[in-house]
């Protein structure tokens, strides 16, 4: 049984393997930074209601950009958080507590990063952003990245599923069904995905080149991704995308999305647009990609975009031009990858093709 001791943080007493204090560089940093992040999680588990506020001051830096997928879009520091996201979400769900799957640091575009992914739980009891409250205990997925400095979030990407919410109220939003199954988003198969150790570092980058290495195939014919992965992978996406289990499942919807692209597009891999286009200089690619031990995280705001050139989740193709926010975490076992979770902004996507998904759910939005 590991030994743990106190040390101090940002002037807050945290607890640490007694270890940390002979870890040196960026991997005492990391350490330090997973340990602020949970505590922040851990309030909002134990008592969201009541802490929220000061999790959120704490954690926060005051200036801190904070983006959030549409319709939040951008807010403004930790008082921003307080009063745009999470006041609004305690008052319409007032036993809201909240869940952490994965959580892990790293570093990486310069700068040092801890990430998370899971459930806001509650109760739906009162209107939300004017999305009608229907009583029933609700399971908000969220996906999130912080860049770090001196233990608070200077940065940060937060993902949260909102079509699934209107999924699970009974209003779906699209002209469609997805492709894949839409259901709850487990954690990993494994149970280890809150990472507190330090990890080794070649297996850190092992996971990383991976992924890399995997991303750089997905655009291929042959599908040439095949091989890194475990026959039976769960790819878990958004709400409108769906989930998928086996190579066959996944190839069911990455073959299609392929699909939807004509010859100009842009990616972290790839780029066949002009130099200068539009497209060129509104896709920004990965603001960072990390591993910790077997797992990687990556996110890009947007990572990449094209002209649509196909009809895609109902809107008809014109060869308008669209991004796509992402954010993915990988577990990797062995020399394969098996578990794949997946945010994409698709709200922001569709409403870039014209398409408002709130109007389609008869939902008159109120921020």
């Amino acid at each position: 049984q590991k030994d743990y001791v106190m040390i101090f943080h940002d002037n807050a007493p945290v607890y640490a393997p007694a270890d940390a204090r002979r870890q040196s560089g960026a991997s005492s940093i990391h350490q330090a930074n997973k340990l602020q992040y949970k505590s922040y999680c851990d309030k909002l588990r134990l008592d969201a209601a009541n802490l929220a506020g000061d999790a959120s001051k704490t954690f926060f830096s005051a200036d801190a950009q904070i983006n959030i997928s549409a319709p939040f879009d951008l807010l403004s520091g930790s008082a921003g958080m307080i009063d745009t996201f999470f006041q609004p979400l305690l008052t319409a769900m007032p036993d809201l507590y909240r869940r952490t799957d994965l959580l892990f640091a790293g570093h990486a575009k310069g700068g040092d990063w801890v990430t998370g992914h899971g459930h806001y739980v509650g109760s739906f009891q009162k209107d939300w952003m004017g999305i009608p409250a229907t009583g029933q205990v609700i399971f908000l997925r969220y996906g999130e990245f912080h860049r770090m400095e001196d233990g608070r979030a200077i940065e940060s990407y937060i993902f949260v599923d909102l079509i699934d919410l209107l999924r699970q109220i009974g209003r779906w939003p699209l002209t469609v069904a997805s492709v894949g199954e839409e259901f709850f988003i487990p954690g990993p198969i494994t149970g280890d995905g809150l990472i507190m150790d330090l990890q080794d570092a070649s297996e850190s980058e092992k996971s990383v080149n991976m992924v890399f290495d995997m991303l750089k195939q997905l655009y291929t014919e042959d599908e040439a991704w095949r091989p890194y992965w475990h026959q039976n992978m769960m790819w878990y996406g958004p709400a409108g995308y769906g989930s998928y289990i086996g190579l066959e499942g996944f190839a069911r919807f990455q073959m299609p999305y392929e699909s939807v692209f004509d010859p100009r597009r842009k990616g972290e891999a790839m780029m066949t647009c002009p130099v200068g286009s539009d497209l060129d200089l509104a896709v920004k690619g990965h603001f960072t990609r990390f591993g910790d031990g077997n797992y990687v995280a990556s996110g890009g705001w947007p990572s990449h975009g094209g002209h649509l050139a196909k009809d895609w989740l109902g809107v008809k193709a014109e060869g308008q031009m669209f991004t796509a926010r992402v954010a993915d975490w990988w577990r990797r076992e062995g020399d394969l990858l098996v578990e794949n979770w997946v945010f994409v902004d698709l709200i922001d996507m569709l409403r870039q093709l014209d398409y408002d998904v709130f109007d389609a759910a008869d939902v008159k939005l109120v921020l």
